[in-house]
């Protein structure tokens, strides 16, 4: 009887939790799922996490995982993620469901929704800003 409710723990502790990208509803995922389609949408859902340490020209990032961009990373993109730390450079507008961080000597050019913004001093921020409310999908 213990194995089995041991066993039935260690499988709980192998699911984690993210949001649809497209609909907002929550969704249980494996934690080694790059990707899963939405079962209420049945969208795509990016679930990975990126980390950006150089030159990034693309037309946007979207996922529920967290995206990281170092202090030599560049970035012209619309960003959308669960939560965005910025080291480097930003010019685009950044969307998260949960945090936005933003480093000493970090610059985003481009509207900032998220329900937490961090900001240290020296870090330069350049747009519209809307704190608090999660993003509507």
């Amino acid at each position: 009887m213990f194995n089995r409710h041991k066993k039935g723990m260690e499988e709980a502790e192998k699911v984690r939790y993210c949001k649809c990208t497209h609909c907002g509803r929550e969704l249980l995922v494996s934690p080694k799922a790059f990707s899963v389609n939405c079962r209420y949408c049945n969208q795509r859902v990016c679930i990975e996490n990126h980390l950006i340490e150089t030159h990034h020209t693309i037309t946007n990032i979207e996922t529920s995982g967290d995206v990281a961009i170092t202090p030599s990373g560049h970035v012209r993109a619309q960003l959308h993620a669960g939560n965005i730390r910025v080291e480097g450079q930003v010019f685009g507008n950044v969307t998260a469901n949960g945090k936005v961080q933003v480093a000493q000597h970090a610059q985003i050019t481009g509207d900032v929704i998220a329900g937490k913004l961090e900001v240290k001093d020296g870090a330069s921020l350049h747009g519209f800003f809307s704190i608090g409310q999660p993003p509507q999908t």
